[in-house]
């Protein structure tokens, strides 16, 4: 009997610190009062549990060990059950349900970016419903944003531009809804707009090289290219001068119908393009804190509102 009673209580000390502890992790976490509740629901059976082994231990029968044996083991399985399950049973707060979704959301496209066979399409539309799911007035144009993203690569066509300007956008706005917990930015706001006005102007590049050269494009490209130069510094400079050597071996080629910059393919800025364009943009927290100027603005709202557009409606605009 005494062996019993102190198995119950060195169970009840144990049980209490556990709760206490993971307590106090859900409330860091953000998790619903319903959670908090099913986890204080499951340690309260261990300690009832743990105390019906007093009045076991004390009967005498032929079934006293294997009953005693499962009480324990029942003990056992219910102090082993992983906090994860509560949480998806009861769910975190809906905003912080909505931060989980988004970082999940960007590892999913990072993936895509890095590999588009890696991710099966049907993962980045579930994504797409739980970001929608999540929605609610005071944070749609943040949803609308991370739904654009997904969509684009659901349909393999992501815009250089429209990539970048969303991607500050939605820390602009994730910075609002949860101060304090976003990550910080790389650089200061004057080289984190610096940086993206000269990924803005290389993605006009490239959007105006998407098709063969023509007089009109000849010309918007080379000022482009001057506008570029804006932009030289000792760190900048050698990425430059790439983009200025195939800028203008495009320009020279007799073929009219090839893109300069086949499918963000950076290879043919020569055999550092790729790690140049990575080197001053490999994360979207090196634009973080980007001042995003009226066009810009104007951009966003352009490409939410035609995504907003009923689907019959844009198929309605599309014919001849």
């Amino acid at each position: 009997m005494s062996a019993a009673i102190v198995a119950a209580a060195g169970i009840s000390v144990l049980a209490v610190f556990f709760f206490l502890v993971e307590s106090e992790g859900l409330s860091d976490g953000h998790a619903r009062v319903r959670t908090q509740i099913l986890n204080a629901a499951r340690w309260g059976f261990v300690l009832a549990l743990a105390w019906v082994l007093i009045p076991v231990a004390a009967q005498s029968g032929p079934q006293r060990g294997p009953t005693i044996l499962g009480l324990i083991g029942l003990v056992g399985a219910l102090m082993l059950v992983p906090l994860r399950w509560f949480v998806r049973l009861g769910g975190r707060e809906p905003l912080w349900e909505l931060r989980l979704a988004k970082i999940e959301a960007t590892l999913l496209a990072n993936k895509v970016r890095r590999d588009p066979a890696s991710v099966a399409p049907l993962k980045l539309t579930d994504a797409i419903d739980r970001v929608e799911a999540l929605r609610t007035p005071e944070t749609a144009e943040f949803c609308a944003l991370v739904v654009a993203e997904l969509q684009d690569l659901v349909r393999g066509a992501e815009s250089w531009n429209e990539a970048g300007r969303r991607a500050i956008r939605v820390d602009e706005l994730g910075r609002g809804m949860w101060p304090g917990a976003m990550p910080p930015p790389d650089n200061d706001p004057a080289e984190a707009t610096f940086r993206w006005r000269m990924y803005r102007t290389f993605g006009e590049l490239m959007e105006v090289g998407s098709t063969g050269p023509t007089p009109v494009s000849r010309k918007e490209f080379r000022c482009l290219l001057r506008v570029l130069e804006r932009y030289r510094r000792p760190d900048t400079a050698p990425f430059i001068d790439d983009v200025k050597r195939s800028a203008k071996g495009w320009l020279a080629a007799s073929a009219a119908d090839r893109a300069w910059i086949p499918a963000l393919d950076f290879s043919v800025l020569g055999p550092n393009g790729l790690t140049e364009v990575r080197g001053i943009w490999g994360r979207d927290a090196a634009m973080w804190g980007a001042e995003l100027d009226d066009a810009d603005r104007s951009g966003i709202a352009a490409d939410l509102a035609r995504r907003a557009l009923p689907a019959q409606t844009q198929l309605e605009g599309e014919l001849p």
